[in-house]
């Protein structure tokens, strides 16, 4: 586990943004490194272990984006998942979370991670929003389950 959170950390160092610090802090005070995924990756540390393998399909598969973005979107698409049901899905807590830690978004990146789970026609014609969910099929298996059909 310690080889994936040094990963994060060090990835998004190197990305720099504003909010930066803040958003190392939650991610280690939170149970971000620690808490397994609901229906996959259940183990201790399987959220962080998922948000890695997101990133690195989107860094194989996501062309015309760039790492930073990806990066961004990949790594926080599930941090909703840190906090409590709400009423609002995992997606949104995510952008919720990285604005009030003051960590700088494009629109691009918020609206595919508050919206990586949305399946209609409008989601599927965001570019960042398709290739993130694509990473996110992938990592959870749905996507060979997909492919089956």
């Amino acid at each position: 586990m310690t080889e994936i959170k040094d990963r994060i950390i060090s990835i998004l160092r190197s990305i720099g943004r504003p909010g930066t610090d803040a958003v190392i802090d939650y991610l280690q005070t939170s149970n971000y490194f620690t808490r397994g995924c609901y229906g996959h990756h259940k183990g201790h540390g399987g959220l962080a272990k998922h948000s890695v393998e997101v990133y690195e399909h989107m860094l194989a598969h996501a062309d015309g984006f760039s790492a930073d973005t990806i990066a961004v979107t990949s790594l926080f698409h599930d941090l909703g998942k840190t906090r409590r049901r709400d009423g609002r899905g995992h997606g949104r807590r995510s952008v919720d979370i990285l604005d009030e830690l003051g960590y700088a978004l494009t629109h691009d990146e918020r609206m595919a991670i508050s919206n990586h789970h949305v399946r209609t026609l409008w989601a599927w014609s965001l570019p960042l929003r398709r290739a993130l969910s694509y990473g996110d099929m992938d990592s959870t298996g749905r996507w060979k389950m997909a492919h089956r059909r």
